[in-house]
Parts: C-alpha cells; structure tokens; sequence
C-alpha cells in the first residue's frame, strides 16, 4: 500500500542511515532526555560540548547549556542560536582565566560532529506534538522532518489539502505548539516519498518553501535526493553558510538557499580554492535571487583559513545599485567598506585592506597599474556587461592583474557587442576547460518551472499610442545596437539624443490619452485582482506629467478614475530642478516609506510612476503589472520588465503571472527585442495572445466534464448519480481539480477581456461542477478555499452556480435512516456519498449538543479512504456508514432525554460504548477532565489525571490494563474536544 510508512518515512530513514547518520529509536532517545520537554540528547551534547572546548570544565559547560536553554522561543532567538553554532559566541575558562570562543560545532573537520536522527519525537512545551523525524548534530536537534502519503489531495482536519501544504501547516502550528523546540531547529524539510521540500524555520510562506534538486539540477528519486542534499559535509554547510536572516521593513525575516544558489556558492568557492580558472560568470535569471548567492559566496569565501584573510571587492556600474547593494549588505549582516572616491579606493587597495569594499567601477579611473598584485583579491561584479569592456574594465584589471573576477548578471550573453565582451572577460576559460560559457546557469525557463518567478506576457497597446516604427522606432533599434547599451544610465544618455521620441511620448495629448488608457486597464485588469501597478515613463519630466495627468483625469471623474492618493512617483531628484519636476521630489525617508508600502497588498501606493528609480533590484512580489512607455532593448529590457515576474500568494490572491502593456510597440518585433540565443530566452516572455490559446486549449479539454452537465437526455437527479459515480474515481477528480485551477489562473489574468465571452457560460459550467465536487466529496471543505478573487466575484453575480449545491440530495437521519436507504433505487456508491455529505451536515448541526459526535468524522473519512483505496466495497462502507448515522440519531435522541450537560452526555455516551452505564461515573469523570486544562499540554499532569481515571474505570469493572488505556486515550480525546469548545464558548 502507498501509505506514509512505507512510501516516505521508512526510506527517508533508510537513506539517512545509508549517508552515516545513525539512528536512536524512540525508546532509547526518551531514556536519555529526561522528560519530553527536553530537546537535546543531554550526554552526546555534554560530551562533544567538552570535546569541541578543551579549555572547557563540567561547570562552564552547565553555565553554557543555561545561556542556550535562556534563548528567546521566537524567530530572533533562533537567530541568536544560529550565532552560537557558527562560533560566534564565546565561554569564560576558569583554567585560562579569559573568555574564549565556544565551539558546538565543528565545521572544518566534519568527521569530529556525531550524527543521529529519531522518529516519532515527542516535543512539550504549551503542548504536546510528534514529529516525524528529527535530525540531531552532536545531540543538538537541527533538522525536523515531516512525511506524508504520496496522493494529491488529502482531507485533514476537515479541509482538503496537498500533501506540502499539510506538510508546512504542520510545522506552523509546532511553532505556535512547542515554541521551545522550534527556536533550536534550523531547517525543516518534508517528503511524500517522490519529493522532497525545504524552508528554513521561523518562515511558513509556501513561496519560500523549495523543491530541491541535485547537482545537475534534475529530478531524480528520493535517495538521489536526499544523498545530494542530507550528505554530512552539506548538513553542515547549511548551517554554517546557506540560512540567512534578514531585517526588511522593519522586520527580522528568515531565508535558506534555494538549490541553485547553493550550487553556485559552492562552485565559487571550489573555484576560489582550487583557482582552477581566475574568472566565472554566473547567469541567475532576474528575480532568483542572484544578490543574495553573491552575499553567501563573499561570506563564505572572507572565512576560509587557506585563502588567509582575502579581500573582497564588490563593484556595481551605478549609484542607485550600490545604494541597493549596500542596504542588502546591511540587512545581510556583513561587515563592509564603501570607497567614497577614487583617491579612497586607492589608498584602501594600497595599504593591502583585508575586508569587503563596494564601489563604483568609475572609481577605477586612473588607477595605478599593479597596485595590488596578491592573489587573494576577488572581484564581484554585478551586471557584468557593457562597463566591464571599456577603459574602465581594463584599468581595474591592470590594477589587480592576480585578482579573481566573477561576473553576476541576471540576463543571459546577448549576440551582439556585449556578449562578445562578457564571453571574453568571463566564460573564456569556462569554455575553454569546460566547454560551458557559464559557471552556473539558472535561466528564465528553469525558474518558472521551479516557481521562483512566474511567467511574463506582454500585450500592446492600441497602435495610435505607439511609436512610428519606420522612422523613430528603427532608428533607436540602431544606435541602441551600434552602441551596445547594457544600462539605464546609457539608455537615457540615448534617449537624449534621439530627441524624435521624447518629443513624442512627452506630448501632452498623447500622455493624457495613455494616462486614461492605463487608468481604464487598472481598474478594469488589475485593481479587481488585488495587485499593484507600475507605469515606466521615458524620463523624470515624463513621470511628473503622468502625475499630472492622472490628477486631471480624477479631477474630471472621480468615479472612473485613479485616486491621486494611491498613484506616488518615484525619480532621483536633482539640485537644479524647478517647476513640475521639483514638485514631485521625495526626501529619503518618504521614499522609504513609498517603497515598504506599496509592497503591502492593503497600503497605498497602489501605482508607481518611475523612469530609473526601481527598475532594478526593486523586489515588490504584489506588482503584476507594467504599463511600459519607455523603449527598451535586451538587457534594460529584460532587467525592467522582471519586476512583475516575482510569485505572491495571499489567501485569495495568487498570482500566476506578470503583464506587460507595451505602449511604445517594443515587443511587435520580440526577436529584435531581446537578441538573444533563442535557449537562453525560452519562456522569457510570450504574446498575451498564448495565454488566450492555452485557456482555450483548457476549456477543450474540459469539454469531456462539460458533457456530463450538459446531458439532457438524464433527468436532473439522474444526472448527479452519474456525476457521483464518475468522480468517486479519486484520479478522476484530482485531475479536474487540478484542470479547473489551471483554467482559473488563466481567467484571473485575462478577465475582462472580451475575448473571454464565448467560454463564459462554460466556465460557469465548469464552476457548477467544482462546487458539486467540494459539496459532494469533500463536504467539510466548503469554504471556496481555492477560488480566486476574479471567480469569487463571478458566483456572486451568478446565482444559478449555487443552484447546483442546492440541488443535492439531503438525507433526513434519523431512526428510520436505513429503510430511506434501502429504498433509493440508486447504486450504492451514490448512496454512500449522498449518506456521507447529509450525515455530515447533521454532526454540524448537533454538534453543540453532543461533542461526541465530532469522533464520527474521524470514522466517516475512514471508511471512504478505504472504499477508494479499494480495501472495502461499496455495500460494505454503505452498511458501516448506516451504523454511524444510526449511531449519531440515538446519541442526540439519548441527550435529549438525558438532562445532562453536553460535556457530561458526551463522556457518558463514550463510556457506554464499553458497557459503563452509571451516569455518576461519567460526572466524576467529566470534572476531572474539565478541572485543570493544563493537562492538554502538561505531561506530568496528564499521567495524574490518567491516574485518577484509570482507578475510576478499574473501580468499575475494567480490569484488563489495556482496556483501561484505550477507554483513557478516548477520554481524553474527547476531554480536549471538550475544552477546545468551552474556551470557544467563552
């Protein structure tokens, strides 16, 4: 069977034992913590404590283990113990008389650390949870691990989930549960046997869960996997170099590499030791994450002895980059030197600093040949491109000739000029050694497979707003071309002199006409979605009149229009502005403020205007889409339009792509566009017109789904026994669950465009049967979870979607429930899931009355697993649900009669179920559960109360031990049903 043990657990333990971790059963493991609210395995952790810390006594390291166990139980105290395992803290030696530096780890000599791993692993704290799997470093839990079934869908808790989002709602809620556990686990990971999902602790948003991959970026099975990914020397270096924590907007976050970043960091490294080859250029698409991987690599790089004490030079080619770079650095927690002139990066380079140094490559001008010739010097440069080919690439290099250059880009090697240059600076000796132009590669399509970006389409703008594309187009096509523009800086530098367009996207009619067109898309396209927008205007002056304009346009009607206040322009400011362009000038911390703000689904700004400011390096995931009225090509191109290709997910908002609105007629031509190779390209951006094929691809394989509601030759109820009989196939209805989200996606970008009208009836259609599938199979989950915000809208308006929840059979249960049944004439599976969702309903209603019936649910979801799975026919589940439902009408008849309370009823009804019938043993019991909820989380307190009950049922007629116990794990089931719904009533 594809159950949890046998599909995941079992081999994810048996791999781990194959890569030399070795395993301590539960037994053992609770035998050597004294109570279950101990995290370490208290001798290996003391042990190799005092093994690691030689000038370490037993009263130094008891001293040391209450500063650890004193840590914060929140996302800044694991932080906190994060810098205790990397060596960052330090323990005063009675015998050296002085603090020295503590060691609970030992990353250089990876065979000096002892590796365990348990399963099953209690953890107590405001309550009780069990883990899966844990994975302990010299006794020190740094690893927790969640397995799970391999089916798509599962129903826990009454709500139907995937197995990674029950995963990571697991590891939430042990968070919330056990808080004192969580502040020490570093990492957790999850697998349903086939895959296997990673984030760092302290961080449950599903964009920042990954998918891990090998080496080579391929999947392979789960030995594979969890060999590439669980080997020691990688366990470690998790720890040590690949979780970060960042402050951002005012708030400590908390990250772990993704694949590809661990890929590269790794291969610099090997480069930087091995100096197999003295450059290396690394294409990570824009959006992956390439700042941060450069981050790492520095880091990690600065601490390796046999490198002693590199220096690190991280050069970017603008002012606005280098402020970008030097807040990520900041937030990153890195030590770091800017050089504020020509005349202080010489003096730094001279007098040999040993550190990290950001600068502007201009501040290369002039300087001296060799001087610094060591060859421990590394050179980061991001955007590696035009900058790097000029008199300034050449005298950086002439300055260091021995020094190690590594180029960032997040655009691919273009055809022309520039990729020329970048292949000779960097990926000639790749190419040459390893027949590869790139040291490591993460392109657009790999990301958007992964689901690190999202797709990009782009549509145009009606042609009277677009450039001439003969005469004013072409030629910015050339002297863009002959120029080689690899930035914005240049572009503007072009622009000024193609004085043709700016003369034309400045008129004042046409901004005005443009401004109305983007204000209509708005709020037609984007604002019903939730998403946020940006307008990319040709220059500083342009952005101020789009400003204006909007105003004039709310001014004229304010019911059509954009609200001035949730439009904020964004440019550099410069001394001598005056007029409409001073106006618009921000001091630094309005901008600030602009910038965290519109990252916030509900705070203004909703729209930014900008021409510089923003377009790289800007990471804003809730930006969908760009209006685009400044011409680009190639890199600038690409670099601008990755704002919008960042995931977001938010309840109901889940973007599923980014929109370009071309207003300048760019894109006509997407070949001229972006000249690149056509692989490195792949997936960069299509025609929104491929989003409309593909829906209608969709919508025509739905068309076999569509059929079944459209047959008119079945009466209505004839026609949902047949619905019933088809998608009590489990395959079957996952895989029109998994059709209809895939069609929702696309409707979510596309509506309202018109081109939707022939499919809205169908689409309707399709939603009809969406909602008879929630209603019908998974009846606890019917809260509309998976619709979007766009569909959302559509069944409000819609009303006739409803009628086919409506128009559902409904059981009445009561006493004569098995006669109904025996007289439908209708197949046995029908009646099973007509049985079920109608039994359902009546616990929903009575279970205020008799909590007791909350136990049936458990049972009910049982028996349709196994009638899925095969395991019983459908005559059998029919029988066994029948008795539940006759159960269900004699507990609320009994109650009814009873004149007891319902907490009382219910323990009552429990224990009548094992032939204990005296009332006054059941109120005994009851406030005894009822008397101190402390024990819901508290062992020691429950064992005392398992105690008391335990004499109680012995008292009465119990006397096999194992008898007692199964009464005493219902009991206090239920008793925690019980307080869950006393503290709900207060």
């Amino acid at each position: 069977m594809f159950t949890e043990e046998e599909t995941a657990k079992k081999p994810f333990m048996m791999y781990l034992t194959s890569l030399g971790w070795e395993y301590i059963s539960p037994e053992k493991i609770d035998s050597l913590r004294e109570t279950w609210k101990e995290p370490f395995i208290l001798p290996i952790f003391k042990k190799k404590l005092l093994e690691l810390n030689p000038s370490m006594g037993e009263e130094e390291a008891d001293v040391v283990l209450q500063r650890i166990r004193n840590i914060r139980a929140n996302i800044e105290g694991n932080r906190e113990f994060l810098r205790y395992l990397r060596g960052q803290r330090t323990f005063y030696s009675k015998s050296e008389k002085r603090e020295l530096n503590l060691r609970l780890i030992d990353f250089e000599n990876p065979e000096n650390n002892v590796f365990h791993y348990t399963q099953e692993f209690w953890m107590e704290d405001i309550k009780k949870d069990r883990a899966d799997i844990v994975l302990f470093i010299n006794g020190i839990p740094l690893f927790i691990v969640e397995t799970k079934a391999p089916w798509l869908f599962n129903i826990v808790d009454g709500e139907v989930k995937d197995w990674r989002s029950h995963a990571v709602e697991q590891i939430s809620r042990y968070h919330e549960e056990v808080p004192n556990f969580m502040k020490y686990f570093q990492m957790y990971m999850a697998s349903n046997g086939l895959n296997l999902i990673y984030s760092a602790t302290w961080n449950f948003n599903e964009r920042n869960v990954y998918r891990w991959k090998t080496e080579e970026g391929k999947d392979y099975g789960l030995q594979d996997l969890i060999f590439s990914m669980l080997r020691k020397e990688r366990a470690l270096r998790f720890i040590e170099d690949y979780i970060v924590f960042f402050e951002q907007d005012e708030e400590l976050s908390k990250f772990v590499l993704l694949p590809h970043q661990v890929r590269a960091v790794e291969r610099i490294v090997n480069r930087a030791i091995t100096g197999d080859a003295r450059t290396g250029l690394i294409w990570h698409t824009q959006g992956s994450g390439k700042t941060l991987t450069m981050m790492v690599a520095a880091s990690k790089i600065r601490r390796i002895p046999e490198l002693e004490n590199p220096t690190i030079i991280m050069v970017v080619d603008r002012i606005e980059l280098q402020k970008q770079l030097v807040r990520n650095l900041t937030k990153f927690g890195l030590d770091f030197i800017v050089a504020e002139s020509k005349v202080h990066l010489r003096e730094l380079l001279k007098s040999d600093y040993r550190g990290i140094i950001v600068t502007l490559i201009h501040k290369f001008r002039g300087m001296p040949s060799n001087i610094n010739t060591r060859r421990n010097i590394f050179v980061f440069i991001d955007e590696a491109h035009r900058s790097q080919e000029g008199d300034l690439g050449i005298q950086m290099r002439s300055a260091l000739p021995n020094a190690f250059y590594f180029g960032f880009t997040g655009t691919p090697i273009d055809k022309g000029k520039i990729g020329k240059g970048t292949f000779n600076l960097f990926a000639f000796e790749d190419m040459k050694k390893y027949h590869r132009p790139y040291l490591d590669k993460y392109g657009i399509k790999e990301s958007i497979e992964d689901g690190t970006t999202v797709p990009l389409y782009y549509t145009l703008a009606p042609q009277e707003y677009r450039l001439d594309r003969k005469t004013i187009l072409e030629e910015f096509f050339r002297l863009y071309e002959e120029k080689g523009i690899a930035s914005i800086e240049e572009l503007n530098k072009l622009l000024d002199k193609v004085s043709k367009i700016k003369e034309v996207l400045k008129a004042k009619k046409r901004i005005k006409k443009v401004a109305k067109h983007i204000s209509e898309h708005y709020k037609k396209f984007v604002e019903p979605s939730g998403f946020k927008a940006m307008v990319v205007a040709v220059d500083r002056e342009a952005c101020a009149l789009y400003m204006e304009a909007f105003k004039e346009l709310y001014e004229e009607n304010p019911h059509s229009a954009i609200p001035p206040e949730e439009i904020a322009v964004v440019y550099t400011p410069m001394h001598n502005d005056k007029g409409i362009l001073k106006k618009y000038h921000l001091k630094e911390d309005q901008e600030d403020e602009i910038r965290r703000n519109f990252k916030k689904r509900e705070r203004p700004p909703k729209i930014l205007i900008v021409t510089e400011k923003l377009l790289t390096g800007y990471d804003a995931p809730i930006l969908q889409t760009m209006y685009l009225d400044k011409p680009m090509k190639d890199h600038t191109l690409l670099q601008a339009i990755a704002r919008v290709n960042r995931p977001y997910s938010d309840g109901e908002l889940h973007k599923t792509a980014g929109l370009i609105v071309d207003y300048i007629g760019i894109f006509e031509d997407l070949q001229r566009a972006l000249a690149f190779d056509s692989k490195s390209i792949e997936g960069a951006v299509f025609d929104l017109e491929v989003l409309r094929k593909r829906f209608a691809e969709l919508m025509g394989r739905a068309e076999e789904y569509l059929g079944l509601l459209r047959d008119n030759s079945r009466s209505w109820d004839k026609k949902l026994e047949k619905l019933v009989k088809v998608f009590s196939d489990r395959k079957k209805r996952d895989d029109f669950i998994q059709l209809f989200k895939n069609i929702q996606d696309i409707y979510e970008i596309l509506s309202p465009d018109p081109f939707l009208r022939d499919y809205l009836e169908d689409y309707k259609l399709l939603l009809k049967l969406h909602r008879f599938i929630k209603a019908q199979f998974y009846p606890t989950d019917f809260e509309r979870r998976e619709l979007l915000k766009k569909t959302k809208e559509l069944i409000r308006n819609s009303v006739d979607i409803e009628t086919i929840v409506d128009g559902l059979p409904v059981y009445k249960i009561d006493e004569h429930i098995a006669d109904t049944i025996k007289n439908e004439r209708i197949d046995d599976i029908v009646k099973v899931y007509n049985l079920r969702r109608s039994l359902m309903r009546y616990i929903k209603e009575h279970q205020h009355e008799v909590p007791y019936l909350e136990f049936l649910i458990e049972k009910i979801e049982s028996i349709i697993k196994r009638l899925e799975e095969r395991q019983i026919s459908a005559k059998e589940a029919l029988e066994k649900v029948i008795g539940l439902s006759e159960s269900a009408v004699e507990s609320v008849r009994s109650y009814k009669e009873s004149k007891l309370d319902p907490a009382t009823f219910s323990v009552h009804w429990l224990l009548k179920s094992y032939g204990i019938e005296d009332v006054t043993v059941s109120e005994e019991i009851t406030k005894i559960l009822l008397s101190n909820e402390g024990w819901t989380y508290n062992q020691n307190l429950q064992q005392g109360l398992l105690r008391k009950i335990y004499r109680i049922l012995k008292e009465n007629g119990v006397k096999q031990v194992r008898e007692r116990v199964k009464i005493g794990k219902d009991l206090l089931e239920l008793g925690r049903r019980l307080i869950h719904d006393t503290r709900g009533s207060l």
